[in-house]
């Protein structure tokens, strides 16, 4: 009888727990009618979300438009570009190589591209002069963000301005008839001009944020034999069945791909985006949505570069990167594929910022540090954000987000094309509701 009584309790419990971190109807309208309210007051296009529990989905989500002038609604097939959610991809790529001895943390990025054993660091007291900095740039430095490389668009600074004459950039950006353009070189020919400009600081002095996953995709060239994009498919979309991801649109995709919005006079590399001709002074307080990379002209539509940008190169679906999401999730492994070791997983979402340090501290906000390639959340209360300590996250300059919560177990992607990605708080919004949904 006792046993009875026992394995029923449990039974209750269990269930209970089940229930306490589920989704109810009432708890999905509403984040529905929030996300909706985006779209329909103009501020965003499209919203897609994808939140899992323990493997099982709990919440889909997809409004709007992929493509506004032609009148395509986005579907859960749609296409985005995620931008620096590559990232934590080339993090992966790197961890596979760490867990299989290939590399080392500490290893310097000059072992594998000799163009770094020259690198110089800008005099912060003199700007207008460089020195050798106190040592070199690590793997490590890399993968934290702490190695002195920025972008173009970070800054007004020396080093900002000598990334934009040189053309330091290893993105696809903007309207089809700005200036900005793609380094046209190949992936390792672009770790070696980036050698050639001044660092910002030491490395490990500082969080700094920039071109190191880049420079990450030719160290995975050069250990691999590979093409970085050859090596993504090879030992992580295939296995995992991530088809719709890549460097360039699919042509079985090329229908369901996006257009890139943005509103006001939104600029990056010192440049006003929008068409042609057009007068800048108009655009300084328009609310309306104007595409900036319309998804029939897109350069994502081709296969026309060889620079596989490990920091914000590539494109994909919701559905890919839940894909993606889950496999982190379950330690490294999903649906009977392993693609890394659970130790491997642990050492990439574990924080590994010197908190204490002030000059390397957090990226700048208290309770959070940055594992590799991955934004860690260490204290959710000093961060103020909704969420389980440990969770891990990044997101994309188009708006795009994810994280994953081991405690919790939850996966959660979003997904739009907007730009600035801090104009709404879009993040923000999905952790209150849904956290808040999940608690009731």
């Amino acid at each position: 009888m006792k046993l009875i009584h026992a394995l029923t309790l449990a039974s209750i419990l269990i269930s209970t727990s089940l229930l306490a971190t589920s989704l109810n109807s009432s708890d999905q309208q509403k984040i529905i009618d929030h996300f909706n309210a985006y779209v329909d007051d103009g501020k965003i296009p499209q919203v897609s979300i994808l939140i899992k529990q323990n493997n099982k989905e709990i919440f889909r989500h997809v409004y709007g438009m992929a493509d506004i002038a032609s009148n395509t609604a986005a579907d859960k097939d749609t296409i985005y570009r995620i931008y620096s959610m590559t990232k934590p991809v080339t993090g992966v790529a790197i961890m596979q190589l760490l867990e299989n001895s290939k590399l080392r943390l500490n290893d310097k990025v000059s072992k594998f591209i000799p163009a770094f054993k020259n690198t110089k660091v800008l005099n912060t007291e003199f700007q207008d002069y460089v020195v050798k900095p106190k040592r070199e740039i690590t793997i490590r430095d890399l993968l934290t963000h702490t190695s002195g490389l920025t972008y173009s668009w970070a800054g007004e600074g020396p080093v900002h301005q000598i990334y934009r004459k040189y053309n330091i950039r290893p993105y696809y950006f903007g309207s089809l008839d700005s200036e900005l353009g793609k380094f046209p070189g190949t992936t390792c020919q672009f770790a070696s001009i980036a050698a050639s400009a001044p660092l910002l600081h030491n490395p490990g002095e500082d969080w700094s944020y920039g071109i190191n996953m880049d420079i990450l995709g030719c160290i995975v060239e050069v250990v691999s034999g590979m093409s970085f994009a050859d090596y993504l498919d090879k030992n992580i979309f295939n296995p995992l069945q991530m088809n719709s991801t890549g460097f360039a649109v699919k042509p079985s995709d090329k229908k369901s791909f996006t257009s890139l919005y943005t509103s006001g006079a939104f600029s990056r590399d010192g440049e006003i985006v929008g068409p042609l001709g057009t007068n800048y002074a108009d655009l300084e307080f328009s609310k309306s949505l104007r595409s900036i990379d319309a998804f029939d002209k897109s350069p994502y539509l081709t296969n026309s570069s060889n620079l596989f940008d490990g920091g914000s190169g590539l494109v994909s679906s919701i559905d890919d990167y839940s894909i993606f999401s889950e496999m982190l999730l379950n330690n490294g492994e999903l649906n009977g594929v392993r693609i890394l070791s659970e130790a491997s997983v642990k050492l990439m979402s574990r924080n590994h910022l010197d908190l204490e340090d002030s000059n390397a501290a957090s990226f700048g906000v208290s309770g959070l540090g940055f594992g590799l390639t991955v934004g860690v959340l260490e204290d959710a209360g000093q961060a103020g954000m909704f969420g389980s300590d440990g969770q891990y996250f990044w997101g994309g300059a188009a708006s795009t987000t994810f994280w994953v919560d081991p405690e919790k177990k939850i996966t959660a992607v979003l997904m739009t094309q907007f730009m600035p990605s801090d104009k709404y708080p879009l993040r923000e919004d999905l952790r209150a509701l849904l956290y808040s949904g999940i608690s009731n």
